[in-house]
């Protein structure tokens, strides 16, 4: 049996009487993310940044507009400890085969835990957004082609960039942001300095199974295209992915390299 089918196999025997924890900890964690962006815009609109009819941005070279996105910045990044107890839901489900959706509260449980949650975010944050802006090849050839949209040629090539500058989105997640997260969600104890930096060897080596672990999801992911099997999906993905990161773990433990 491949190793992804086995995964697969103990994440579906974990989600059974979990499933319903697991959605409502993804519940709680969308549901603060979008209550965050409600506020943003309900400040946009009072301030008049944004035009009613249009809904574009009538400056964002305005302070008052800095002001309101940093702040908004500022409040994702505080509620963000909510993700991370989404996936240690997800963890506690391949560990221990049950969850309760009061985990996805478990890094607001001290001050300690919580800053250095929301530290670990920051940083993983800035660390992606780095690497993506630096080969975000889209904007690059949208600055060079201004045209592109009025030339079959120079859109074929912009087209061809965006879905190069989604691909590297993509590796940029899997290299830098899912085994730290998944790990962090396991070890809560593990240091900043090593979940942000010092797994990111453990994801290099790690990365061949990831992808054949992502690949395996295909037909799952497609189908999230619908919005509603994404509650099914989102967590049977991240149950697995702990499955996966667990017995990775135990592997370079035993091997000497973490």
């Amino acid at each position: 049996m491949k190793t992804e089918r086995f995964v697969k196999q103990r994440a579906r025997e974990a989600l059974k009487g979990n499933m319903v924890q697991l959605i409502a900890a993804m519940g709680i964690t969308f549901a603060a993310f979008v209550l965050t962006e409600m506020v943003q815009t309900v400040f946009l609109l009072l301030t008049q940044q944004v035009d009613l009819d249009t809904g574009e941005v009538v400056s964002s070279e305005n302070l008052i507009y800095g002001v309101i996105v940093g702040l908004t910045v500022v409040a994702v990044l505080l509620v963000s400890p909510l993700l991370n107890g989404f996936f240690k839901t997800a963890a506690n489900t391949a560990e221990r085969g049950s969850c309760d959706v009061r985990d996805v509260f478990f890094y607001f449980r001290g001050a300690g835990m919580y800053f250095k949650t929301v530290l670990i975010n920051l940083l993983l944050s800035l660390l992606f957004s780095v690497v993506t802006g630096v080969l975000n090849f889209s904007n690059y050839l949208t600055l060079l082609l201004p045209n592109g949209a009025n030339n079959p040629g120079e859109y074929a090539v912009v087209c061809a960039a965006a879905v190069l500058t989604g691909a590297v989105y993509v590796l940029a997640y899997m290299l830098l942001l899912h085994y730290p997260l998944m790990i962090y969600a396991l070890r809560s104890d593990i240091s900043i300095s090593k979940c942000v930096f010092g797994i990111i060897g453990f994801s290099f080596r790690h990365f061949g199974k990831l992808f054949k672990l992502m690949l395996s999801y295909t037909g799952w992911f497609a189908l999230c295209f619908f919005v509603v099997p994404a509650l099914y999906v989102v967590p049977y993905f991240y149950v697995g992915s702990m499955f996966s990161a667990k017995w990775l773990l135990e592997l370079d433990r035993r091997g000497g390299t973490l």
